[in-house]
């Protein structure tokens, strides 16, 4: 059953942007009467009937709850250098958003090479890869960069595990020796160039551990996927 993402559920009515409104009614060609699965990012999801078919401003009644997939269970915020082609920062979004992201964050860093990015076009493909996927939980995309000094204060303590993957070889551990079941996780992903020293030092004096994703040296975007890829694998065993 086709699954609409609503931006806002109220007194048993589930209301639609002008984005999914169009896309429900004029993509998909459903009509007033016709029944969907709606989600509002958050979990939830219900059956539900579109009452107003307005291309625009769409409105569904609910009429059951709908169990969704399992929660993964494990609390996973990556922040990502964005790399310079769009291309690949959008099918960065797409892939960890279909494997399973909490909270997802652009690093400016001293090599950062795309500093502007749309956060609405972002946003987009995220619910449309939550869609896609069949999930009913949206990522938060913060819509403001942090740079090291701000992720690091973003977690003083060490009630999460907070890693930092980097190219240096020297004898680092990997993420899978170091990552626990079950315990939530900040990955910081860094540019095509690496984290300057200095960020690094940063990182590692505000709890983070250098860490590495195997034995190939691995673009931005592929980096971030397989941080993530191997993260709901570790918890799932």
């Amino acid at each position: 059953m086709t699954l609409a993402y609503s931006i806002r559920i109220e007194g048993g009515s589930a209301f639609l942007d002008a984005d999914e409104s169009g896309h429900l009614l004029q993509v998909l060609r459903k009509r007033k009467g016709d029944q969907v699965l709606v989600t509002d990012g958050s979990g939830r999801g219900w059956t539900a009937e579109i009452t107003l078919a307005d291309r625009k401003a769409a409105m569904l009644t609910l009429l059951d709850p709908v169990p969704g997939p399992s929660p993964w269970g494990v609390d996973i915020h990556l922040a990502l250098a964005p790399p310079k082609q769009a291309a690949r920062l959008e099918w960065f979004l797409e892939k960890v958003t279909e494997i399973g992201v909490n909270r997802i964050s652009m690093l400016a860093t001293q090599r950062t090479e795309r500093t502007r990015w749309r956060f609405d076009r972002l946003q987009r493909i995220l619910v449309a890869a939550m869609k896609q996927s069949g999930q009913f939980r949206l990522p938060l995309l913060d819509s403001e960069d942090l740079t090291v000094d701000q992720l690091v204060d973003l977690y003083p303590g060490e009630d999460r595990i907070k890693v930092i993957p980097t190219c240096d070889w020297s004898n680092l551990p990997r993420l899978s020796s170091v990552y626990k079941p079950g315990h939530p996780i900040v990955v910081a992903i860094g540019p095509e160039g690496d984290f300057t020293p200095e960020e690094v030092k940063t990182a590692i004096q505000g709890g983070f551990q250098a860490v590495l994703l195997g034995d190939n040296r691995l673009r931005t975007e592929t980096a971030g996927v397989i941080a993530c890829a191997q993260i709901h694998t570790i918890h799932g065993l």
